[in-house]
């Protein structure tokens, strides 16, 4: 009986210390199976946090890891047309060229419509890139419009410093690449002006009465520097003026390779303040022009003393 007493005592005993060992194993187990998940986590954090600082790096600076150079950062910004905006006595006349081109190359549009009427009295004239100018033009005709049914009216219709001043505001925000003329009359002052945003953001009030943009510009500057204080008394008519503006297009036409087709024509008239678009020459004037016939004597009086022979037969 004793032996036995003894013997079940043991049993229980070694019952007891297979239980505590099977619980501290398991204990170490779930402590080294915690271990290992906050490793993986802390590996799988900081390598994604590299992850994120190596894309943040090519994105910011592709030039410095691949040699690539942003096309927005000081690239040349190809204006490729010819702006023309003047003051007369009843208002303001501002023409453009009709011809979109891509890169100065390929002609992609040859009837663009560069004038954009922001309201009765006021319009855009547009040089640069065409996707930038257009949502310029549309975010103008958003926010004033909806400023006009919030505020009340007709009499709430911006002026052209405002207009200028506000996109000044988008493009230094976007930084778009674009070069505008921003003309037309306001009611309150009963003036017209003319304002000039030039790509790097600085706007110009022009009091000469004259504004020019666009590649076409450089060759007609000149022109109206020397033309347009001769002529300003002569200017009081709207066709004078309008034939004015025409010409001065058509001579930038035909020297800027990034110019060309029609000359599109807006008037804002400070007497009853409406946009009336034209487009010279008109569909229905055709000139015909006979080729010349010359002579061998003529050419060989055209040339004479151009081009002297080398040798005497």
């Amino acid at each position: 009986h004793t032996s036995y007493c003894i013997t079940s005592q043991s049993k229980r005993f070694y019952v007891v210390v297979v239980t505590v060992l099977a619980g501290c194993r398991l204990c170490l187990n779930i402590k080294n199976r915690k271990q290992r998940i906050m490793k993986q986590r802390q590996s799988y954090s900081s390598s994604r946090i590299i992850r994120l600082l190596l894309l943040s790096i090519i994105s910011s600076s592709p030039h410095l890891c691949f040699g690539i150079t942003r096309s927005n950062t000081k690239a040349e910004i190809d204006l490729g047309t010819t702006l023309v905006a003047i003051e007369y006595e009843d208002g303001i006349i501002v023409g453009a060229d009709t011809r979109t081109s891509v890169g100065g190359s390929y002609v992609s549009n040859r009837y663009a419509d560069k004038i954009y009427p922001v309201f009765d009295n006021v319009v855009l004239c547009r040089s640069g890139s065409a996707a930038d100018t257009q949502y310029l033009a549309n975010q103008i005709n958003i926010e004033f419009r909806s400023r006009m049914y919030r505020y009340g009216g007709v009499e709430t219709k911006p002026d052209p410093k405002q207009v200028a001043h506000y996109l000044r505001y988008l493009m230094m925000k976007g930084e778009m690449k674009a070069s505008l003329i921003c003309a037309g009359y306001d009611p309150k002052t009963k003036e017209s002006s003319i304002y000039c945003i030039n790509p790097n953001g600085s706007i110009m009030k022009e009091n000469g009465g004259y504004a020019v943009s666009g590649s076409g510009s450089t060759y007609i500057l000149g022109h109206l520097d020397n033309t347009y204080n001769n002529t300003t008394a002569t200017l009081r008519e709207e066709e004078d003026a309008i034939n004015y503006v025409v010409n001065t297009v058509r001579l930038a036409i035909e020297r800027d390779g990034s110019s060309g087709g029609f000359v599109r024509i807006h008037k804002i008239s400070s007497t009853d303040n409406h946009v009336v678009s034209a487009v010279y020459p008109k569909h229905h004037q055709t000139t015909t022009t006979t080729p010349k016939t010359t002579t061998t004597t003529q050419r060989q009086h055209d040339l004479k003393g151009f081009a002297p022979p080398s040798r005497k037969h």
